[in-house]
């Protein structure tokens, strides 16, 4: 999974019943929500958290297995894994649910002021599940 990653949003969260936000990354392998803590939940407002262009950094797969160990809401989701996808608009919040091939399933959330809807529905388009 190394490579230059792209942050879509700061605001995201695990479901419903999560309310600390994380950031969500795009690599170009995999998805990657990381937790970031009640004080950056307050910082982040009403958005958006991410303005263009998008960030960038280079994840290597020690980083994101770090990532993933440390809070058992964080995500390393492989789009080579991918089952299907659900995404959809929503007025205030947008929402992904992937189901992976291994049965699993996860659900992401954000704020639907930033742009992590238009860069992930053409990029998951392949999977996409239409209603």
């Amino acid at each position: 999974m190394n490579g230059r990653a792209r942050l879509l949003t700061r605001a995201c969260t695990t479901g419903w019943g999560d309310w600390i936000h994380g950031e969500l990354w795009l690599s170009p392998s995999s998805l990657v929500r990381r937790r970031l803590g009640f004080m950056a939940t307050v910082a982040n407002g009403k958005g958006p958290t991410v303005v263009g262009p998008l960030p960038e950094a280079d994840v290597t797969e020690a980083a994101a297995e770090q990532i993933r160990a440390e809070h058992r809401t964080n995500k390393v989701l492989p789009l080579a894994g991918i089952a299907s996808v659900r995404i959809h608009r929503g007025f205030a919040s947008d929402r992904l649910g992937l189901r992976m091939q291994d049965g699993a399933q996860h659900k992401l959330l954000w704020p639907s002021v930033d742009p992590a809807y238009d860069v992930l529905v053409d990029v998951l388009a392949p999977w996409l599940q239409r209603p």
